[in-house]
């Protein structure tokens, strides 16, 4: 079955993104799909990928955003967003994570650190198998907490 998922643009409005700049999502109309959120932070070639909308959730179930697995078939690079409804707008610990097979290194990419709005992580997987989770924290201490994502390999080619 095909899920839809719909957020608020609110809920992705401008706001610090990776480790280098500042930059906007822009919407058309009062919501944005997952592929608009996804195109507008890694840009226009990006879309969602099967299996790549989950929700950041509490360990008591309240939903405060969404992590987002995007793809670039021309590039062969994957996007990860980390988008935030709980504590939007003010700078809290947020986390976007990607990790490809055969990745040197950690094994793993992230972009972590005050967002306030969205965190976003590119890494080249062109015909690897992947793994994406964000994280919404109010305090460097973790708690409380919101993550989801999906830390088993898939979207493998």
């Amino acid at each position: 079955m095909k899920r839809k998922t719909k957020i608020t643009t609110a809920a992705v409005a401008a706001g610090t993104i990776g480790l280098t700049g500042v930059g906007l999502i822009n919407a058309s109309s009062s919501e944005a799909t997952p592929n608009s959120v996804v195109r507008s932070v890694c840009g226009s070639n990006y879309y969602v990928v099967r299996d790549g909308v989950r929700a950041l959730k509490t360990p008591g179930g309240s939903v405060w955003g969404h992590v987002y697995l995007g793809y670039n078939r021309s590039s062969g690079y994957n996007c990860v967003v980390t988008t935030k409804s709980a504590y939007r707008g003010i700078s809290t610990p947020t986390l976007a994570r990607i990790a490809v097979v055969g990745m040197g290194g950690k094994g793993y990419r992230e972009s972590w650190g005050n967002f306030k709005n969205y965190a976003y992580v590119k890494a080249y997987g062109r015909n690897r198998c992947v793994a994406y989770w964000g994280d919404v924290s109010k305090t460097w201490a973790g708690k409380p907490h919101a993550s989801g994502g999906r830390w088993a390999w898939g979207n493998c080619g």
